[in-house]
């Protein structure tokens, strides 16, 4: 499980198991936990920040990028709004850089969107300590101008 806690430009889970005995008295979202194996990989929990989401015609759409250490992985979501209506093809754009600094990569591509929630991968890469990585994540309806969901995130190793 991780606790959520809501800011006014992200939503940032945290794993209980670093939390402690603390955590058992906050309100958590069922979200599933990877297990712990020793105290040391204890240490540096990975944290996923989420930017504010944008919507585009009938979808949701945000950012995330989850920093463990000095490792950050990006990635997309897109919630479908209104139910009934069918999937279907977009492009997607999800990219990555150090704020200040080098770009940490980009991906680009057509994916299928059905009903629910879909998960876009993008970028992995190892970040700076102390630097801070802006995410961002859109989807693109074949020429409609996409709005994008942007985070910045610092990296704490």
């Amino acid at each position: 499980m991780h606790r959520s806690a809501l800011t006014f430009t992200s939503l940032t889970f945290t794993s209980l198991a670093v939390l402690g005995a603390t955590a058992a008295a906050t309100p958590a979202v069922a979200v599933p936990a990877a297990a712990v194996p020793d105290a040391a990989a204890a240490a540096s929990a990975a944290t996923t920040t989420c930017g504010a989401p944008v919507q585009m015609i009938n979808r949701r759409n945000t950012v995330c990028v989850t920093v463990d250490g000095d490792s950050v992985r990006v990635f997309g979501t897109s919630a479908q709004l209104f139910a009934g209506s069918r999937g279907r093809s977009f492009i997607y754009d999800v990219s990555a850089s150090v704020v200040g600094g080098a770009s940490l990569g980009r991906e680009t591509g057509s994916v299928y969107l059905g009903t629910g929630t879909g998960y876009v991968n993008g970028p992995s890469a190892v970040a700076p300590c102390g630097s801070t990585v802006r995410a961002s994540f859109s989807l693109s309806d074949f020429g409609t101008p996409p709005p994008a969901s942007v985070v910045e995130v610092p990296v704490t190793c």
